[in-house]
């Protein structure tokens, strides 16, 4: 049976009653057709597309007219639309029998067939199941409808934040209607403004911002404009937007959408105060009459939610302000209170002042407790005392507190703030705004920053004898406060108490200033000496020669770990590190320059590790790390890290210096470890066993509890000596060939790892445990050159491009290209002659490495094509956003494609993609013949399988006919 593909108008609806006609064939069919795919709405009509060869049907939907949402065969024309009164008619011209999709008087659509096939039960059967289907999803949709009106009110009446409440509103009609491009706008009708809150457009992404406004202009009316002044909803497609346009009715600002819906929102008054818009701009995505319907619904709804939520905020501004005024009522209140207990503190607070002098306690105590007595007496939130030295002119200020100038004034000569006036006066000033001003004037004072000028300042001089010896000084910066000449006259008094206590004070102070100098000779000499017993404890605890810890102070931070690890738990580890040929390069070029590499070793080794470890030399060329609360994982990724930066050539006095590194680990398992000394022999044995396997490397002390992972480690150090023979990591070929012709089109090269005891390993077993490291890199280019050396033989020009598989770390790392590109040229192979596989991993880990490094083999005429296509969750993008030259459909997929119709139409979908991008497609899995013969018929171009062959080795490749049909 062949099928035809389902029409664009079957696609539009799947809530709709199905209309037959002009059957043929046996109707038996139908049932057969549709019977066992489950009763959904699209099923039923997937069933009507299997008999579309043998009958002609059209789908149409009761409502306000019969309206056309599909045929089964495309070359029968009907009308798209038939008006509820004329489908009577329309049905006795055609002969047309009718069977009612729905219960009852409620016909939510009509099966039509041919009078002759009145009495078929089948096609009865048939409208009965869809009827109910289609009322099952109309009440569904009802439901949630409901629901998503439920949880506006709810949103509505949760939250007092606008934007939070327009958010959750544009989710919830996504969740009903096609809301990709939604926006919100605010309107004040006395002013014409409009601002919009809300906005979201994947075409016009420069739209107004939410802090931005516009003015309605009657004579140029957008489609927003006109649905504020009109206060009726707007649902209008593209043609009618032209159409507007051209009577000058309204005007489309912006990209022109197909289809645009507009209603206002009207509170209680019904006083429009806004409107709710959405479009779209696909023509295949236009509104249908029930999405319009459920907008004007949805809008009414948000209208009364978006009102209250306004309403709510204008009478929390009126709240907020009234609760201002009377806070303000309240402060002249505390105000009237604060002077009546300042004069019942007066007589108080001059006994104090009296008794203060006579007090002990340092100075800066005493100007605190005389800040809090003055305080008591009248405003002194802003108060500070200077000193002013006669000999000197350098005025001070011990004491110093303000709101608004927080930091305390250095000393100053030469200035001419009030604090000078008053010295220079020798009497107290009250001065104000007004009177700073004129002094400025006068050139008495300086001008002041706006913000730090006083409103009211009252300044007293102190005096030592007949001589001026400070300024005590009180502010204020507001007007709320302005000081009196009772408040100067009350502050001269405390002065004359204040001179007094000041010049018992100042003879204390130079005997207590005599005492911190002694007193500091004593703690330099101090310090002198605990410095140079740092010095000598370094010297005897660290190497002179690369400045590290020696291995005495890593035995004592070992064994404090230690303790710290018996006490706590947690993890413990120790790797000892030495450096492979240092022998033979300290032989050969000198014992210095072998200083010079230990030095420069040490740098990259530090640089390797965390804050927290800690590096030591032990000698000659051994290092130790000690490595507190590292997990097994985190170690071995220190131990890459330095492998890593030891690839590097040292550069030395203008020599290049190339020495690997051998690293032991051990990490500290209480089982097999009982002291601190264990742990430097097993890492110090592990080391050894990394010499004897070869060097540059790393080892795993094996304990019980860790044998996975040593295992592992071991894995990764064979496959490293792998990648240094020839014999062991081979390329295994499979065809890939032509769907239609079984012509030969390309090769998929595969690595195996050939045991030592015979064993062949496939890659699945050991290529997880590199995946993402270093060592992948390194296979790539092993596996690249293994190819570019077998297609440089002359005697296989003739062989099709090879495949060649690429790990995400090489396809992400910025010299790969060039390195891949060096490579081929070295060995005189084409670029085009080798194509890389790669999965979505290095697209998804560094997208913009791995365009460059496309784009950059593309330009060279390297193909690059998607591996296991489908089987990730993003693949689909990476088609359009990368240069591809091709896909390869996950096996997945292919295996199951003969019994799987759900696998069948994601590859049909697959491959008619890629025929519109232009990409091959190959199919990967192809086992058996009915699975080629789906592929050829689906339209993929090319398939690889154990169908065709199994990966093969060069020798037996060479030996089937598969090469030589290329000649």
């Amino acid at each position: 049976m062949s099928f035809r593909p389902l029409t664009d108008s079957a696609r539009q609806s799947n809530d709709c009653g199905v209309t037959t006609s002009q059957l043929k064939g046996n109707v038996d069919t139908l049932g057969m057709a549709y019977a066992g795919n489950g009763d959904t709405i699209e099923h039923l009509l997937e069933s009507a597309r299997n008999w579309a060869h043998t009958t002609s049907w059209v789908v149409y939907r009761a409502g306000e007219q019969m309206h056309l949402v599909g045929q089964g065969d495309p070359r029968v024309q009907w009308p798209s639309s038939v008006a509820n009164e004329d489908f009577e008619a329309f049905c006795q011209t055609w002969r047309l029998h009718r069977w009612p999709t729905g219960r009852g008087e409620s016909v939510l659509g009509w099966l039509l067939a041919p009078i002759d096939d009145a009495e078929e039960p089948a096609l009865d059967e048939f409208a009965q199941r869809l009827g109910i289907q289609v009322q099952t999803d109309t009440l569904a949709r009802a439901q949630i409808t409901q629901r998503v009106l439920y949880e506006i009110t709810y949103l509505a009446s949760s939250t007092r934040d606008r934007s939070v409440f327009l958010v959750g509103v544009h989710q919830l009609l996504a969740s009903l209607i096609d809301a990709e491009n939604f926006y919100l706008a605010l309107y004040d009708p006395r002013t014409g403004k409009m601002d919009y809150p809300y906005y979201v457009d994947i075409i016009d992404v420069e739209a107004l911002e939410s802090e931005n406004y516009e003015y309605l202009d009657p004579a140029h009316l957008s489609l927003t404009a006109y649905v504020l002044t009109t206060g009726q909803p707007l649902l209008i497609d593209s043609a009618g937007i032209l159409a507007a346009q051209a009577e000058g009715r309204f005007y489309c600002v912006g990209d022109r959408p197909e289809f645009w819906m507009g209603a206002p929102l009207k509170n209680a008054s019904d006083d429009v105060f806004g409107m709710l818009a959405m479009q779209v701009y696909d023509v295949s995505r236009a509104y249908s009459a029930e999405d319009r319907a459920l907008f004007l619904v949805v809008a009414r709804h948000v209208a009364m939610a978006l009102d209250r939520i306004l309403h709510r905020a204008d009478l929390e501004e009126t709240v907020m302000r009234r609760t201002l005024e009377l806070s303000a009522l309240n402060d002249a209140l505390r105000q009237e209170v604060a002077d009546r207990e300042r004069a019942e503190h007066l007589q108080s607070a001059l006994f104090q002042i009296a008794e203060l002098s006579s007090q002990p306690g340092d100075m800066a105590e005493l100007f605190k407790t005389l800040h809090g007595i003055v305080g008591d007496l009248l405003f002194a939130q802003n108060f500070y005392i200077a000193l002013f030295d006669d000999a000197t002119t350098e005025v001070t200020f011990p004491y110093y507190v303000d709101e608004r100038q927080t930091v305390r004034p250095l000393a100053r000569r030469g200035s001419r703030g009030l604090t000078e006036y008053v010295i220079r006066q020798r009497r107290a000033c009250l001065i104000d705004a007004d009177e700073a001003d004129r002094l400025t004037v006068d050139a008495e004072i300086e001008p002041a920053d706006v913000y730090y000028r006083s409103y009211s300042w009252l300044g007293i001089p102190l005096f030592d004898g007949d001589v001026v010896r400070g300024v005590l000084a009180v502010q204020s910066y507001t007007s709320q406060v302005r000081y009196t000449l009772r408040d100067q006259e009350l502050l001269t008094f405390v002065s004359r108490h204040i001179d007094t206590a000041l010049s018992r004070r100042t003879a204390a102070e130079a005997i207590h200033a005599a005492n911190l100098k002694l007193e500091a000779r004593v703690q330099n000499r101090t310090r002198e000496l605990d410095h140079a017993n740092a010095k000598l404890q370094h010297e005897n605890s660290h190497d002179a020669l690369t400045g590290l810890p020696n291995r005495t102070y890593l035995q004592q931070r070992l064994n404090q770990a230690w303790s710290q690890f018996g006490s706590e738990g947690g993890h413990l580890a120790v790797m000892f590190i030495d450096l492979d040929r240092f022998k033979m390069v300290n032989d050969s070029l000198g014992h210095h320059f072998g200083d010079l590499l230990l030095m420069q070793a040490a740098q990259r080794l530090r640089g390797c590790l965390r804050d927290t470890d800690m590096l030591a030399r032990l000698g000659g060329d051994e290092f130790s790390v000690l490595a507190p609360e590292a997990p097994l994982e985190v170690v071995i990724e220190i131990a890459e890290r330095i492998l890593v930066a030891f690839d590097l050539p040292f550069n030395i006095n203008g020599h290049q210096v190339f020495s690997s590194c051998s690293i032991g680990i051990v990490s500290a398992d209480s089982q097999f470890h009982h002291e601190p000394a264990d742990l430097l022999r097993d890492a110090d044995a592990a080391m050894y066993r990394v010499k004897s396997a070869g060097r540059d490397s790393y080892a795993v002390f094996n304990q019980e509890v860790r044998r996975e992972v040593s295992d592992q480690v071991e894995r990764e150090g064979a496959l490293r000596n792998a990648l240094k023979r020839t014999n062991e990591l081979l390329p295994y070929f499979q065809p890939i060939v032509s769907v239609e012709t079984g012509e030969l089109l390309a090769l998929e090269a595969l690595i195996r790892w050939h045991q030592p005891d015979g064993r062949v390993i496939a890659p699945g077993e050991f290529l997880p445990d590199v995946e993402g490291l270093r060592l992948i890199g390194r296979l790539d280019l092993y596996m690249l050159t293994s190819i570019a050396v077998i297609l440089a033989q002359p005697e296989h020009a003739n062989w099709p491009p090879v495949h060649v598989n690429c790990s995400s770390y090489s396809m992400t790392r910025p010299d790969f290209a060039s390195d891949v590109l060096a490579l081929l040229a070295q060995h005189g192979v084409a670029p085009s002659r080798i194509c890389l596989e790669l999965t979505e991993g290095a697209l998804v880990a560094e997208p913009a490495i791995a365009r460059l490094t496309m784009q950059q083999l593309a330009d060279n005429g390297m193909s690059v094509v998607l591996d296991d296509f489908g089987a990730g969750f993003s693949s689909l993008s990476y088609v359009h956003q990368y240069r591809f030259s091709g896909l390869k459909i996950d096996k997945s997929f292919i295996l199951e494609l003969t019994s799987s119709p759900r696998s069948r139409a994601i590859v049909r979908a697959i491959v008619r993609m890629a025929e519109s991008l232009d990409l091959s497609v190959v199919a990967e899995g192809v086992e058996d013949e009915a699975t080629l013969d789906l592929l050829r018929e689906m339209g993929a171009g090319q398939a690889q399988g154990y169908y065709f062959a199994k990966p093969m080795g060069l020798k037996a490749l060479l030996a089937s006919e598969l090469i030589g049909c290329q000649g």
